[in-house]
């Protein structure tokens, strides 16, 4: 297997073929888009159904999807309510309940495993590490080691959140394994562009996205100005990695507290606004790098050419 196609870039010609298809795919007046990091979890169903989340999506211009969800068999609701454009990732929390522990659960590695041997998931993730809790990506752990594992061994994708005040924190895990394919949520969450930066020089093989980074999440280190320009360093961190950055909206809210069992999720509600912001600061970038960050980058990772 070449390089290119282990990095999930079609032929050149293809690619052509595929950017033509997918921008036809998206509503007059919208460039299409990729969004790299959806949800579609338990309480978010009393929000919105999978028909009416595909419409929102379409609607919108999203032209390729890639959801995860808590139990992770709700993935494949939205994602077989599509026609291929919907990349379903499986969430290795087998009960909502368990999304604080669960890297403690000895199901989790057994079932993931079953899962991307039947082919209806297509990588692994979201999974969160936090700093000060839970499994420290520096030393090895069983769960989390094997899901790196599986992610090599079938090829896949997965999509990791972590949590801390610095780059080296998650340094360890994606050098631990070089040959992962790894999406890096939020760009690191509060980290800002020079510890992105740093960590993305060290591993080849990670590749960052910026779903909520917006003005209502992740306000640490914002990555745009008060007119929602991009601000330098994220633009410079672009032009360093062109092919390396994606992004998404992650639609969940509120924040302020996790998983409620007597309010629903209302992050779907509030997709059109997060997929705003994030076209504002695309539409001021050159041509060709705001192409790459929307959508093209994104079909190359999730290999488009296959679905």
């Amino acid at each position: 297997m070449t390089d290119e196609t282990r990095r999930g870039r079609p032929a050149a010609g293809l690619a052509c073929a595929l950017l033509l298809w997918w921008s036809a795919a998206a509503p007059a007046g919208e460039e299409p888009f990729a969004d790299v990091h959806l949800h579609f979890n338990w309480d978010q169903t009393s929000v919105v159904d999978p028909g009416e989340a595909l419409e929102r999506l379409h609607r919108h211009g999203v032209v390729l999807g890639v959801v995860s969800s808590m139990p992770p068999e709700m993935a494949l609701e939205l994602s077989g309510a599509a026609d291929g454009w919907i990349v379903p990732l499986f969430m290795p929390y087998l009960e909502p309940e368990r999304r604080h522990d669960w890297f403690n659960d000895e199901r989790v590695v057994p079932a993931a495993r079953q899962a991307l041997s039947s082919g209806r998931y297509a990588g692994l993730g979201e999974f969160h590490l936090t700093g000060g809790m839970g499994p420290n990506p520096a030393q090895r752990h069983p769960v989390v080691d094997g899901l790196m594992e599986l992610a090599v061994e079938f090829d896949a994708p997965v999509l990791i959140h972590t949590e801390a005040s610095s780059y080296r924190f998650f340094l360890p895990l994606c050098q631990r394994h070089p040959d992962a394919r790894i999406v890096w949520a939020h760009a690191g969450g509060i980290l800002p562009a020079g510890e992105v930066i740093a960590l993305m020089e060290a591993c080849p093989n990670v590749w960052a996205e910026l779903s909520a980074r917006d003005n209502d999440r992740y306000i640490q280190n914002p990555i745009v100005d008060a007119a929602g320009r991009l601000l330098p360093e994220w633009v410079a961190l672009i032009r360093r990695f062109p092919d390396r950055v994606m992004t998404g909206t992650d639609p969940v809210w509120p924040i302020e507290y996790r998983h409620p069992w007597d309010e629903p999720d209302t992050g779907w509600d509030r997709f059109p606004n997060y997929l705003a912001f994030h076209r504002q600061w695309l539409d001021a970038l050159p041509e060709d790098l705001a192409r790459r960050v929307r959508l093209e980058n994104a079909l190359r990772f999730f290999r488009a050419d296959r679905r």
